[in-house]
């Protein structure tokens, strides 16, 4: 809000009382302007929009919907960075209602944590895009997983557990290549997981358990998990074996017994230790899971096309060399029967004389 300020000034005749006053303004650096408050306007106007949506709570102090200043007035679980919101933690505080519509605006939010209250409705879809943290479990959201959050490039962590979402997850996880935990647990997620889960290339730790997810988790073979709860689900077919060394919880699926069948041919062998060791990997699982490593998970499943022709080229060798010995010594045994009659000493035959 503008304050303006009204200054009598008495004039004598030499006017030395206006040149003193205008002294003094220089010296304190007033400057006569109006202010709307310290917070970016988005920002400010989005947290209204919020506080609304959420039906105005009381247990937000500071906040309100109309010409507020997050950044220059303490607001409950806010907290900024010069002009613009950074962080929103409003955790545990028996909110109710929906998060609003413009959050967009928050370009500067990099952790967004309203966990452990009551909210409800989907999740919207104009999310803000440059978090890092976000974090909505125990709540009461419907519907599904938005899309947006495939541009959500520098997301780490994500946790949208103990929900009421519901269908299957679309295939959207391809650019999140820095997410280091996904928890999707306790929701009513449906059908195969996305191929996209593979390009989850910093993933440690991923928690679905108690969803109605379908088909296989070969998809997570080479992920660097070192956590992976899929209890609780419909899955089917094997474990893979790169899986078995790590915390993993499996129970409540329909996973085939038995010896899982041979890769198909030219399939090219696990390579997730080696994966880890790229990424720079400071939380690999122990070394005593030595049964994800690729040489004992190739021998399980049969000869590989590289084994079946180290075994060719073994033989050919083999064979040249034996084939070199005896070309060998057949040439002595033709030489030294040659030299036989040359080296006979023959007795002068008797003359006989007349």
């Amino acid at each position: 809000q503008c304050k303006r300020i009204t200054v009598a000034v008495a004039w004598d005749s030499s006017g030395k009382s206006c040149l003193q006053l205008v002294l003094i303004v220089c010296i304190l650096g007033f400057k006569p302007r109006c202010s709307d408050g310290a917070t970016d306007q988005g920002d400010a106007s989005a947290l209204g929009v919020m506080f609304s949506s959420l039906n105005s709570p009381q247990q937000l102090t500071g906040w309100t919907a109309n010409n507020g200043d997050p950044c220059g007035q303490p607001w409950k679980g806010v907290t900024c960075s010069g002009q613009r919101v950074t962080e929103i933690k409003l955790s545990n505080l028996g909110l109710s209602g929906s998060m609003g519509y413009s959050l967009q605006s928050l370009t500067s939010l990099k952790e967004l944590d309203l966990s452990h209250n009551n909210l409800a409705g989907d999740i919207p879809y104009n999310i803000p895009l440059n978090l890092t943290r976000f974090n909505l479990a125990y709540n009461q959201f419907t519907g599904s997983v938005p899309y947006s959050i495939n541009q959500m490039h520098s997301l780490q962590y994500l946790n949208l557990s103990h929900n009421q979402l519901q269908y299957q997850l679309n295939d959207m996880f391809g650019p999140l290549s820095s997410l280091s935990t996904l928890d999707l647990s306790f929701n009513s997620l449906t059908d195969a997981l996305p191929q996209s889960f593979k390009n989850l290339t910093s993933l440690k730790s991923m928690y679905l358990q108690n969803n109605q997810f379908t088909g296989t988790i070969d998809v997570l073979a080479n992920l660097p998990l070192d956590n992976l709860y899929v209890s609780n689900n419909h899955f089917t077919g094997w474990i893979p074996d790169q899986l078995k060394s790590i915390d993993l919880q499996s129970d409540g699926n329909s996973w085939s017994s038995g010896p899982a069948p041979p890769p198909p041919p030219g399939t090219p062998p696990a390579t997730r230790n080696n994966r880890k060791h790229e990424s720079n990997s400071n939380n690999s699982p122990p070394d005593g899971g030595s049964s994800s490593s690729p040489s004992r998970s190739s021998s399980k499943s049969g000869i590989g096309g590289g084994g079946i022709a180290g075994i060719v080229i073994s033989i050919l060798i083999v064979g040249a060399i034996l084939a070199f010995f005896l070309v060998k010594r057949r040439s002595r045994r033709s030489s030294s029967d040659v030299e036989k009659p040359d080296n006979q000493s023959f007795a002068p035959l008797a003359s006989k004389e007349v």
